[in-house]
């Protein structure tokens, strides 16, 4: 399985899915662990999407061009593939996926403290995390639960998040419980800010 390519990964990025006779161009929409979801902005093979095949996805990454082999399926979005990576990409990256500067409502307390939660916002989500406007009223901890206000959905994500970096203006956070469909959730949404933003 792929891990640490993520950061080499842009959404809106070009790339290519090199299927042996022909290549297609792509976007990349997002990303999540190894699978990475592609916008084709060509017509494919009717074979293409054939089990066995072997498909390269072409990226380029620090100034290299970088052949990942991929099992290659429809996406859940029509006119969408998800590229799902069987190389090591190994840059140094630190980000596992896609993330969105989505502004949502947030409140964080201490774990295991019974104080009322500091309220504030989110500057960016992901799937893995997010960042937060750091307020008057936040409280420094290793680990934050956190609830996320979904108002159009009417729903609110509950998880437990790890400190990873502190500046005078911003928290960041790594998500150490979270449900998984609201981990799903949250990497919806990053896509459906991306799909808007390549006009899709």
């Amino acid at each position: 399985m792929a891990t640490g390519f993520a950061s080499a990964l842009t959404e809106g990025q070009p790339a290519q899915l090199d299927l042996g006779d022909e290549a297609v161009p792509c976007l990349v929409v997002g990303f999540s662990g190894a699978d990475v979801v592609l916008a084709p902005s060509a017509a494919l093979p009717e074979d293409a999407l054939q089990p066995g095949l072997t498909t390269y996805l072409l990226i380029e990454a620090g100034g290299s061009l970088q052949a990942l082999k991929a099992e290659v399926r429809e996406g859940s979005v029509e006119g969408e593939l998800v590229a799902t990576l069987l190389d090591p990409f190994r840059l140094g990256q630190r980000r596992a996926f896609s993330r969105a500067p989505l502004v949502l409502p947030a409140h964080l307390r201490p774990a295991g403290d019974d104080a009322p939660p500091a309220t504030t916002f989110t500057r960016d989500i992901s799937a893995g995390g997010l960042r937060i406007a750091r307020q008057s009223t936040y409280r420094e901890a290793l680990l934050q639960e956190v609830v996320l206000g979904l108002v159009q959905a009417n729903r609110e994500i509950k998880a437990t998040a790890e400190t990873v970096r502190e500046t005078d203006q911003d928290v960041s956070l790594r998500f150490v419980e979270i449900e998984a469909e609201d981990r799903l959730l949250l990497a919806q949404l990053t896509f459906a800010y991306h799909r808007r933003r390549a006009g899709r």
